[in-house]
């Protein structure tokens, strides 16, 4: 009776620390913006009761998945790339992007504009800087969507850079 009595507590403890629940705390997601060094914006946040990591995937409950570079396959490494060196604005942008880069060495600096389908719809070489390099790219005949903005630098002492930088076009 007693084995009976132990190895039904024991059973209990197992099933008790194997059971999962569906968790009801909220949480908030991240539903837009981005960071740089110094700062952190966002543009919206959703509310999620769950979320669920399986077979390398990043689900939630909202209508918005985090991580959109599981769809595109392009990371957003701009700014851990050339910090505050380049600025883009506005963005979200509806018909110019204003483009500046500051840099302290003279190199070549190239961009391309790539669609959500990693298709070139906008190349610029802008050939050697000495400092700083400024440029409005017309995307007015864009559709609406997410564009990356691909920046090379190459100094003329010193090793080439590589940043991409995520666009929304409304």
């Amino acid at each position: 009776m007693k084995k009976s009595i132990i190895y039904f507590v024991l059973f209990l403890f197992v099933i008790q620390e194997s059971g999962t629940a569906q968790s009801i705390t909220p949480y908030i997601l991240n539903n837009g913006g981005g960071s740089t060094i110094n700062m952190e914006w966002s543009m919206g946040e959703g509310v999620s009761i769950s979320s669920f990591l399986s077979g390398g995937l990043a689900l939630n409950t909202g209508v918005l998945q985090p991580m959109t570079n599981l769809v595109t396959g392009i990371n957003e490494y701009g700014p851990a790339v050339f910090g505050n060196q380049i600025s883009i604005s506005p963005n979200p942008a509806t018909n110019v992007l204003h483009f500046k880069a500051r840099f302290n060495q003279v190199g070549t600096l190239s961009l391309q504009l790539i669609d959500s389908k990693s298709t070139l719809v906008y190349s610029q070489v802008a050939g050697t800087i000495l400092s700083s390099f400024e440029k409005d790219v017309l995307i007015e005949t864009f559709p609406p969507g997410v564009f990356y903005m691909r920046v090379y630098f190459k100094p003329n002492n010193g090793l080439a850079q590589t940043g991409i930088y995520k666009i929304v076009k409304l």
